[in-house]
């Protein structure tokens, strides 16, 4: 699978639906797993990406509280959908309300995943961390 990189800001049509980049399409072919993710977005898997995470989240026993928890909102916010013949992926109303989204929005590639943003919740996220990452203080292995 093809890395997913980059930022690209579209508009939601009426019914919906937001165009993916050109180069994301191909790794959604098979479909696109929506659901909601941390800090006020959706993340959007590839098949293969969405198998492999949902083991991880599953891998939790039943006895593990905060894997239960984690489970249910993981699992039960999620929804699969398809690309149309445009390219374009239609975003259920109940993800859009959940994370926020209305009409200008930001498809975000981080490698593994799409992340779907608010445009304006996208804007206060980078302006929040846009300077540590820049000063080199944002190290993503403090917390492991």
């Amino acid at each position: 699978m093809a890395e997913l990189l980059g930022t690209h800001s579209y508009q939601l049509d009426p019914k919906g639906r937001v165009s993916l980049p050109g180069r994301f399409r191909d790794a959604f072919a098979d479909g696109v797993w929506l659901t909601i993710g941390q800090d006020g977005c959706l993340f959007c898997f590839p098949r293969v990406e969405w198998e492999r995470r949902s083991d991880e989240v599953a891998s939790s026993p039943l006895s593990d509280a905060d894997g239960r928890a984690y489970s249910r909102l993981f699992f039960g916010s999620s929804d699969e959908a398809k690309l149309d013949g445009q390219g374009r992926v239609t975003i259920p109303q109940r993800l859009r309300e959940a994370v926020g989204i209305d009409k200008e929005v930001v498809v975000l590639g981080v490698r593994d995943r799409m992340e779907i943003w608010d445009r304006e919740a996208y804007d206060r996220y980078t302006e929040r961390f846009a300077a540590a990452y820049q000063a080199g203080d944002l190290d993503p292995r403090r917390n492991t």
